[in-house]
Order: C-alpha cells, then structure tokens, then sequence
C-alpha cells in the first residue's frame, strides 16, 4: 500500500483588496504550500508547489519552522513542477 500523505510547508500569501476596496483575509481560499517530501507519492517531487483545500492536515513544528502533514487528497493542483 503507498502512502498517501505528504510533508509542505505553508507560502505566505498576502490578503486580496476587492476593487471597491474590501480586504478579504488569506484564510477563505486555497492555500498554496511547498512539498518538503513528497514519500512514496509518484507525482509529485520535493520543491513541487501546490494548491491545497483549506482543510487542516496535521501540524508538525522542527527547528521553530511550521509543517503540515496532509493527504495527497487534500490537492486541488500542481502550481509549479520543480522536475
């Protein structure tokens, strides 16, 4: 059985001002994050940048550096190929 999850760490993203001027927080899109190690998943590869759903896998903090442990499930798409 392979493994499903995966190691990324969050990219910053700044808030979105609407054109009429509303600030709307990070919080209510995707998130993009950064794989740290992708395990045994075939598709992907460390460095990779990918657009996640909002849900919360599971946090992990090494050397003060936040992580987050998720299923390959939680993907929406690959942003950035780093093959």
């Amino acid at each position: 059985m392979k493994n499903n999850y995966i190691l990324v760490q969050e990219i910053k993203q700044e808030e979105t001002k609407t054109a009429s001027g509303i600030i709307i927080p990070e919080e209510k899109y995707n998130r993009k994050v950064k794989v740290i190690n992708s395990g045994n998943c075939d598709s992907l590869k460390k460095g990779d940048v990918v657009l996640k759903n909002i849900g919360k896998g599971t946090a992990v903090t090494l050397d003060n550096i936040e992580f987050e442990i998720i299923n390959v499930s939680q993907l929406i798409a690959v942003i950035e190929d780093n093959g």
